[in-house]
């Protein structure tokens, strides 16, 4: 007669496991709920970034949208004359029978003078040009001096 008792040789025990029914559906439902558990995870991290990149992209738009509006108001003013106009005045340009007011800063006081000592010439001081246009040359400036250089070697 065959021993029908588990044996232990070495401390091995010669059991065969048994896969009930049981365990097969327990398996197959823990596996299962992995899955839907990592989709779901999948799915909320997707949908989290999703809503970042919109949230930046909202963000350029308006950017984008706010310069356009700049753009737009640049085109309607260059086509009305009114930035050819800005430019001329810049320059120092006025319209026919207008007068051209220069404002600005008031001139410091002249320090009281001295009388010239009788070997010292009297040296004249380069006229300054206004406050108002900073040191900057015209347009018409700039033109006529690019014209002389090229005509004078």
């Amino acid at each position: 007669m065959r021993h029908r008792k588990p044996s232990a040789i070495y401390g091995i025990v010669n059991k065969r496991l048994r896969v009930s029914r049981e365990t097969l559906i327990l398996v197959a439902l823990a596996a299962a709920a992995t899955w839907l558990v990592w989709s779901f995870a999948q799915e909320v991290f997707f949908s989290r970034d999703l809503g970042r990149q919109a949230a930046e992209l909202q963000q350029q738009n308006a950017a984008l949208e706010a310069e356009n509006r700049g753009y737009q108001r640049d085109i309607v003013a260059s086509t009305s004359g009114a930035a050819a106009e800005e430019e001329a005045r810049g320059d120092g340009f006025s319209k026919p029978k207008e007068k051209l007011y220069m404002v600005g800063e008031s001139p410091a006081p002249a320090p009281a003078r001295a009388a010239p000592a009788a070997g010292q010439a009297r040296v004249r001081a380069a006229p300054t040009r206004p406050a108002s246009q900073g040191g900057k040359q015209s347009g018409v400036q700039r033109f006529l001096g690019w014209l002389r250089h090229f005509a004078l070697p």
